[in-house]
């Protein structure tokens, strides 16, 4: 039996194949789903991370988190120390607080890990080869060795893990040497927190119950919501802005029916008050006594 070819496992990956045997070719191998994703590693304010203008690239705005239409999206770390690993100078951690000088362990992820960082993918492309410390930042790490840039032949960084990786031995730091690290970080939102938690499911938000989906969670809609059907709202409704109830094609159904008390009360913004009031189309307002209204009821009245 063959040993395995990495090189072919890995492409054959990338085509959404399965790799069985290192003996069959790319088209003998069956189609299927070869990623594993769960989650918490979906980024659902993407479109937020700003592809040009970054925010941030000085010593002084270490530590500084970007934020866009209220959400916090990324964190800026300026010449962050990295902690080796213990088993020799060419792999080096991304952690908070800074690891031991001696270095630690590769083989567990380490609780201080710090992951999800933001590759130039996110860019626009005359930004792709900039770092995040350039007059004009892109986000493309910047790896010094004892206050020396390095270039980028000399490592690998891995974005969502926060490893780095130095091509060789002949590259690498020596002792005593420190590696220090600038970058963008994701903080945005997860899938995983939009819907319960590590562990939650998007049944946990719309669940099936009979013919419909149900939910015990808040439910925020931005833009139009468009229903087609009975509504049924057990609690209260409350509504901030106008309403417009349009009739139905059928004239003889009417728009709005109300079952039960209706209270029509004065609104009040700050020292600005609105009588009470409800108005009908060529018949009159009703309002409370200090609008002086007049309503017409017809004839004989």
């Amino acid at each position: 039996m063959a040993s395995i070819d990495s090189t072919k496992k890995s492409g054959r990956f990338l085509q959404s194949r399965r790799y069985t045997h290192d003996t069959f070719t790319d088209s003998q191998e069956a189609f299927t789903s070869v990623l594993d994703i769960n989650a918490s590693e979906i980024y659902i304010d993407h479109g937020l991370i700003p592809s040009s203008s970054l925010p941030y690239n000085s010593s002084g705005q270490d530590g500084s988190i970007y934020s866009s239409s209220g959400q916090e999206v990324m964190k800026y770390y300026y010449r962050k120390s990295m902690t080796k690993s213990d088993t020799n100078n060419e792999v080096w951690f991304f952690l908070v607080p800074t690891g031991s000088t001696s270095g630690i362990g590769a083989s567990l992820i380490d609780g201080g890990q710090q992951v999800n960082f933001i590759s130039p993918k996110y860019s626009i492309s005359s930004l792709a080869n900039s770092n995040t410390e350039d007059a004009t930042p892109g986000y493309g790490v910047k790896v010094l060795v004892n206050g020396t840039q390095q270039s980028v032949n000399n490592y690998a960084f891995d974005y969502k893990t926060g490893v780095l990786q130095f091509a060789s031995t002949a590259v690498a730091p020596t002792s005593g040497q420190a590696v220090t690290i600038s970058a963008y970080q994701y903080v945005g939102r997860l899938l995983s927190s939009q819907i319960g938690g590590v562990g939650a499911s998007i049944y946990d938000i719309f669940k099936p119950t009979g013919s419909f989906y149900a939910t015990t969670n808040d439910l925020q809609v931005t833009g139009s919501l468009n229903m087609s059907g009975s509504v049924t709202i057990k609690g209260d409704l409350r509504v901030e802005g106008r309403t417009t109830l349009v009739q139905t094609l059928d004239p003889n159904i009417e728009s709005l029916v109300v079952s039960g008390a209706m209270n029509i009360v004065r609104n009040q913004i700050g020292s600005q008050i609105m009588s009470a009031s409800l108005s009908i189309q060529n018949l009159g307002t009703f309002a409370d006594i200090n609008n002086n209204s007049v309503i017409d009821c017809g004839s004989g009245f």
